[in-house]
């Protein structure tokens, strides 16, 4: 029986982290918003609103959200992402359970516009069947992979999300969706127990 799989994008496609941090900072330098701990609390992935009321609660507001938007998406979706790296055999790996028959699609929190322009410069557009991300349809993930399973008409028991985060897992789940864990993102191990099945290497999905 063939499957469906879900990928995330950050920390289980490719190691994004740099760029998105230095975007983050520039994005709160235009701000004003100052948090001298960023690096040792900041954690790539979550939706921007998430990372902002985490960073800074009292400053928090709808306003301040669209705001950080607007200054991230201008640093970070056309620097070229030069400090971005794929991880190794990841998109071999993709490929190969496609030549087998299965349906590959990217399913991430992160903005459609970087992440489209991602995709075409690493050539995941070429093998992914379509990338689907949260600001399409202003849902967060667990919502998102509904609206995957709805539009592709797939039913729960043949896919798989692969992630590296809680927020991937507990998505899944929402979903009666099966989750595999990856060792080499930014999830924790306590997050990682949250999956139905971790790997350390790519070779095993």
């Amino acid at each position: 029986m063939s499957k469906a799989w879900f990928f995330d994008l950050d920390g289980t496609l490719a190691d994004t982290d740099r760029d998105i941090r230095e975007a983050w900072k520039a994005a709160m330098s235009d701000l004003g918003l100052k948090r001298d701990d960023f690096d040792a609390v900041f954690v790539a992935g979550p939706p921007i609103d998430v990372m902002l009321q985490n960073l800074f609660p009292a400053e928090y507001t709808p306003e301040l959200v669209a705001k950080m938007r607007e200054a991230f998406g201008r640093h970070y979706d056309h620097d070229g992402f030069p400090n971005t790296r794929e991880y190794p055999g990841v998109l071999d790996r993709v490929r190969r359970l496609k030549a087998a028959g299965d349906r590959v699609f990217i399913v991430t929190n992160k903005r459609h516009a970087g992440a489209a322009i991602m995709g075409r410069k690493f050539g995941w557009d070429k093998v992914f069947e379509k990338l689907y991300t949260g600001d399409m349809y202003g849902v967060k993930k667990p919502e998102l992979i509904a609206i995957v399973l709805r539009e592709q008409g797939l039913q729960p028991e043949s896919c798989v999300m692969v992630g590296d985060t809680l927020n991937d897992f507990t998505a899944a789940r929402a979903n009666q969706v099966s989750s595999v864990g990856v060792a080499w993102g930014y999830g924790t191990p306590d997050e990682l127990r949250a999956a139905d099945r971790m790997i350390e290497r790519i070779d095993d999905l």
